[in-house]
């Protein structure tokens, strides 16, 4: 019988009931393994648990990575899930993601999975909403925090040599998506996006409410930090910054949380910083699709990938 017992940089070898210590080298980059499962079922296809360094030193990003081992060089996809999500969530979508050659990392938002913190959703509590102080807050410094450790983990996974940190994209579900937006605009090394119902004006997102006299007095109804948190982020005022990425954007025409309107809206605002490249930009409507991802987002997404991060990839200049 064989264990291995990791613990910070050392290892322990214990075979049977001889014991012998073993002094491993530290390993340089801050990416540190924490578990490997390979599925019986899908051997080509290994789960490796990954404790990441992020925006804060002192709080590790918990992640799962799916990849084909003994590949080399892949081009890498971070996924972000949604409101009160967590990484282990598409689990059976992100390995199939993985079979077609990418690396995949899964990663737990900020105040989510194994860095929630207990009565964050509290019953009774209606996050999705949003419209208040508190709820906005919790959505938007998650989305924040959240995007500002994947600086730090890109930084993180340029030290694998199985991964290509030159082609780099992210994907995210609704709470996730608006944390790809926020990226859009702020992350050089982002190179293609995949949003799934998510807002792009997180405005008219957090107020429910148009662009006018109403959604400023709902507004200016709010805390002063949570004005200025949502005005930091906002991608509806970041627009040029976005060209020339491969923008993907997948949303239900019926969705109640997210106005298909303001998604139309901004595509169609953005579209003219995409006359060199009108390839790079697409909305794609499900008109009988609520708040929920169907196949045909997944299968478009995954195809966006294919063709801009291994058909043609994008590079831009840093």
């Amino acid at each position: 019988m064989l264990t291995i017992i990791s613990q910070g940089c050392r290892g322990v070898l214990i075979l049977g009931s001889l014991f012998a210590a073993i002094v491993a080298a530290a390993w340089p980059g801050p990416v540190r393994s924490q578990e490997r499962t390979t599925p019986s079922r899908d051997v080509s296809i290994e789960r490796e648990k990954l404790s990441l360094s992020g925006w804060d030193p002192d709080e590790p990003v918990p992640a799962y990575a799916y990849y084909k081992k003994g590949n080399r060089a892949m081009p890498v996809v971070i996924f972000m899930h949604g409101l009160g999500g967590s990484k282990e969530g598409d689990a059976d979508r992100l390995r199939d993601l993985a079979r077609k050659g990418f690396f995949v990392v899964a990663i737990d938002a900020y105040l989510h999975g194994e860095r929630k913190v207990p009565g964050i959703f509290g019953p009774g509590r209606k996050m999705g909403d949003l419209g208040e102080d508190y709820s906005i807050w919790v959505h938007q410094s998650s989305v924040s925090h959240t995007a500002r450790d994947v600086s730090k983990i890109i930084d993180a996974l340029s030290a694998r040599a199985d991964v290509d940190a030159s082609r780099v994209a992210v994907m995210g579900i609704s709470m996730g998506s608006s944390t790809c937006m926020v990226l859009t605009c702020k992350e050089p090394r982002i190179t293609v996006v995949v949003g799934f119902i998510g807002a792009v004006d997180f405005w008219y997102d957090v107020t429910k409410t148009p662009p006018g006299a109403d959604q400023d007095a709902k507004r200016n109804g709010l805390s002063p930090r949570v004005r200025q948190l949502v005005d930091s982020l906002n991608p509806r005022d970041r627009m040029r910054a976005i060209a020339p990425k491969a923008l993907f954007l997948a949303n239900g025409a019926r969705d109640g949380g997210i106005d298909i309107e303001s998604v139309r809206s901004f595509v169609k605002d953005l579209r003219p910083s995409y006359e060199a490249h009108a390839d790079r930009l697409t909305l794609l409507e499900e008109p009988n699709a609520g708040h929920t991802v169907t196949d045909r987002m997944w299968a478009e997404g995954t195809k966006w990938l294919l063709r801009h991060l291994v058909e043609k990839p994008v590079r831009l200049p840093r």
